[in-house]
């Protein structure tokens, strides 16, 4: 039983359908079914005691973060708990796929969908740019995801650089016209919801200055899983298509 979507995941990679009792309801979501199909046919749970007390599953993955009372609870389940922490580096989704691949006794698998990673990021090196675009994550209200993340290690695998250097960062469109980044790039997780976050992405401005540089990643919940590297490839051939944006342009 899985009771966060980035365990979901890890386990959809790695077992057969039949092996699961359950997985989140995120991924009955169109984002998770586009690359996990067999989720359908799979239980889904809320994260709740009650469903966990119905299932008595013999494994459950969870993260660290995980609400406190749910801890002792877990403990009198009888069940083996599994505690897998994000992963935000290619390293470690190499260890946490490795950790999740021992648990259910997959350790083969894990170490194929390892060397696809790897595989993924040996064609992402052999085909990066010469010129390094500059660009920022958007569409989420004026976060732009920074360095020290997920969103940064795919972005640096890819050849590109992140025009947030921090850990994150807020913009109005006034700032992110004045960083002026080359794209920018929109994660396709919840794309097509109406949301009064996706006004801001309206502004004439910026409809008129990105016209032909926005680039959409599958972002899969910000979740650091072998298909990550893929997903970083996705991310490049998309970026190879973009012109740089004009030296010394002024808003």
């Amino acid at each position: 039983m899985s009771l966060k979507v980035c365990t979901d995941e890890l386990l959809l990679d790695l077992v057969p359908a039949s092996r699961i009792a359950s997985v989140t309801f995120l991924s009955r979501e169109p984002a998770g079914l586009k690359y996990w199909p067999q989720a359908a046919k799979v239980p889904i749970n809320h994260g709740s005691a009650e469903e966990i007390l119905a299932t008595r599953p013999d494994l459950i993955l969870t993260d660290p973060f995980m609400a406190p009372h749910l801890r002792p609870l877990l403990a009198k389940t009888g069940a083996k708990i599994v505690e897998v922490p994000p992963a935000v580096t290619f390293e470690q989704i190499r260890a946490v796929t490795r950790m999740v691949a021992k648990a259910v006794g997959e350790e083969a698998r894990g170490e194929v969908l390892i060397a696809g990673m790897d595989e993924e990021l040996r064609a992402l090196a052999a085909k990066r740019p010469k010129k390094m675009l500059t660009v920022a994550g958007w569409g989420t209200g004026g976060f732009v995801p920074g360095t020290g993340g997920l969103f940064d290690t795919m972005l640096t695998a890819a050849g590109a650089r992140n025009v947030e250097r921090g850990a994150f960062g807020y913009y109005d469109v006034e700032s992110l016209i004045a960083a002026n980044p080359d794209a920018l790039i929109y994660g396709d997780t919840y794309s097509g919801t109406t949301s009064l976050r996706a006004d801001q992405d309206l502004h004439p401005a910026l409809l008129k200055r990105y016209a032909g540089r926005r680039v959409s990643y599958s972002s899969l919940y910000g979740c650091g899983v072998p298909k990550s590297a893929a997903i970083a490839r996705q991310l490049q051939d998309a970026l190879l298509t973009v012109k740089p944006a004009p030296e010394g342009r002024t808003p």
